[in-house]
């Protein structure tokens, strides 16, 4: 699955090509740069009032986690970049009617970005809590908008531009102590459906960072696989990435040199933790499955029950062919063929790893995103 030798494995399959990358990051600059420019203007012609000033950015989810992975099925799956893009409070402040604040904020980005996505033929759809720019057949930088207190706001703008705004417009540029520092309940969320809400997306990543450097990047790694594995048996949907986050860092174990293996007792944990619920890591009262029906739940159980059954089948056959075969199933074309870096194990006799482990039912499916 993953190796230091130069070899191909599973992992680089996962890997974005440096031209993806650089279209991706090239995008995300030119987006922000639009905004940077036109987005005062645009908010006051539409009567907005306040000291508006140039929207801030904070890169966030997969490529911030450094998780980000290639989509497995295009279409529908595409690579997901999220870029929030903030403002000072005073700018939204409409007392009498929040959400058509939002609606106008709303309105705005996607008209400011209007002439740089008809250049590039790029597309914009206003979600419930971002706006999404589509920028190929494979990816998409989605722009969730937030607003913060003006006097926040302004310490973080003195802070970034006595640093450069090179620094702060950095791909990955959301280390800075002035963003690390921010009070997570003066973050407000611009949702279309439920108004403005508290929301910290600095948390999630400062947890996650903090876990994988607890435990190593072999936690980041078995989160890609999980994720992988996600894109492979759902073609739309599935459980999202924070979801598998959220369940695979108290069930990860460390296991030298031994990715499959470390996977295999995530894999093996994450049934029960569904039917149990997840909470989400950054707020005990709220839950990551709260949202999902019984029978999502149900599916994902046997999903991973089937994964687990083919993983430890793959580890422990002694044939490198049908362990081949076996991860195949499970990861998809992306898996190497590499029959010969397989080391077979007496684990299990041959005559029971002759045997392929039961499929389980067909899938639901369901949309969803990849990244």
């Amino acid at each position: 699955m993953f190796t230091t030798t130069g070899e191909s494995c599973f992992l680089d399959e996962l890997n974005l090509d440096a031209g993806e990358l650089s279209q991706i990051d090239g995008a995300r600059k030119d987006i922000r740069e639009a905004l940077k420019a036109g987005l005062p203007q645009k908010l006051r012609d539409k009567g907005l009032e306040g000291d508006v000033c140039e929207p801030r950015f904070y890169i966030q989810g997969s490529r911030a986690y450094k998780t980000l992975n290639s989509p497995c099925f295009t279409p529908p799956q595409q690579s997901d970049i999220d870029d929030g893009v903030y403002l000072p409070l005073s700018v939204m402040r409409e007392e009498s009617s929040p959400k058509l604040a939002i609606s106008l904020f709303f309105d705005a980005v996607i008209e400011v970005l209007g002439p740089l996505c008809r250049a590039n033929w790029w597309s914009t759809k206003s979600k419930d809590t971002c706006v999404r720019v589509t920028i190929s057949d494979r990816a998409h930088i989605d722009l969730p908008l937030y607003v913060i207190p003006d006097k926040l706001f302004m310490q973080i703008k003195a802070n970034m531009e006595s640093r450069g705004h090179a620094v702060f417009d950095a791909a990955i540029n959301s280390e800075q102590d002035s963003w690390k520092t921010l009070p997570k309940d003066k973050i407000l969320l611009a949702d279309r459906e439920q108004g403005w809400r508290k929301s910290d997306p600095m948390a999630m990543k400062n947890w996650f960072k903090h876990e994988a450097l607890e435990k190593g990047d072999q936690l980041v790694r078995v989160v890609r696989y999980l994720k992988a594995f996600r894109d492979k048996q759902w073609k739309e949907k599935g459980p999202s990435s924070i979801l598998l986050m959220a369940a695979a860092c108290p069930l990860f174990e460390y296991h030298d040199k031994r990715d499959d293996r470390s996977l295999l007792n995530v894999v093996k944990g994450i049934p029960a933790a569904l039917r149990a619920g997840v909470k989400s890591p950054i707020d005990p009262e709220a839950s990551l499955t709260a949202h999902l029906s019984r029978e999502d739940i149900d599916t994902a159980v046997m999903h991973f029950q089937d994964f687990a059954q083919y993983l430890q089948g793959a580890i422990d056959s002694p044939d490198p062919h049908t362990a081949y075969a076996w991860m195949h199933k499970m990861l998809g074309d992306r898996f190497p063929n590499a029959p010969h870096r397989m080391k077979a194990s007496d684990g299990m006799p041959a005559s029971m790893a002759a045997i392929a482990p039961l499929a389980g039912p067909p899938e639901t499916v369901k949309r969803t995103k990849a990244g």
